[in-house]
């Protein structure tokens, strides 16, 4: 993160409270990394873990994949039932086709239960707004600083808990899954 400032800001904004928000945003489609459509709606039924990334970030972005990554491996572990998304910050450039390419990196190519999710900017807009997420650009339009947390939504899609990214992410993730996912199964 570029400035202290600035990232105070972003925190202080990013804590969402999706309500009535939250209708609006289950309807909007998206396209995974094996082209397949989706909206947040055709999530339902299992707990769901969300977060925003781009691609041409070197910050965060990466080090948010990588905790996914070991998320998956324990919740696969554990046995524990969970989809897991990234939605693009940057879907200008994050098509498709690069957020196919980004997930191979991380080996969730034709993972099922982990999406790396584009869409038209105005759909990933909303989605960011019903979340509460914000970005700011920098040079060439790559978001260079944004809101990074991770959302867990409860079967029914409802968001249950707000997780800041942090290297506790794994940790905090299962705790607060235990009992959406108990719920779930």
């Amino acid at each position: 993160m570029r400035s202290l400032p600035i990232l105070l800001m972003l925190l202080a904004c990013a804590a969402p409270a999706l309500g009535a928000r939250e209708n609006d945003s289950q309807s909007l489609s998206f396209v995974d990394q094996r082209g397949a459509r989706f909206t947040l709606g055709a999530l339902h039924g299992r707990p769901s873990l969300v977060t925003f990334v781009a691609t041409r970030c070197s910050d965060a972005c990466p080090i948010a994949t990588a905790l996914f990554s070991r998320l998956r491996d324990r919740l696969r572990h554990d046995r524990i039932g969970v989809t897991l998304v990234e939605f693009t910050l940057d879907p200008e450039y994050d098509t498709p086709f690069v957020m196919q390419r980004y997930a191979r990196t991380y080996g969730a190519g034709t993972l099922g239960d982990w999406k790396f999710a584009s869409g038209t900017p105005a759909d990933v807009s909303a989605l960011m707004h019903a979340f509460g997420v914000t970005v700011r650009r920098g040079s060439g339009g790559v978001p260079d600083v944004h809101s990074g947390f991770v959302y867990i939504l409860n079967e029914q899609g409802h968001l249950a808990h707000t997780l800041p990214l942090s290297t506790n992410l794994v940790s905090e993730a299962l705790h607060a899954l235990r009992p959406v996912a108990v719920r779930g199964n």
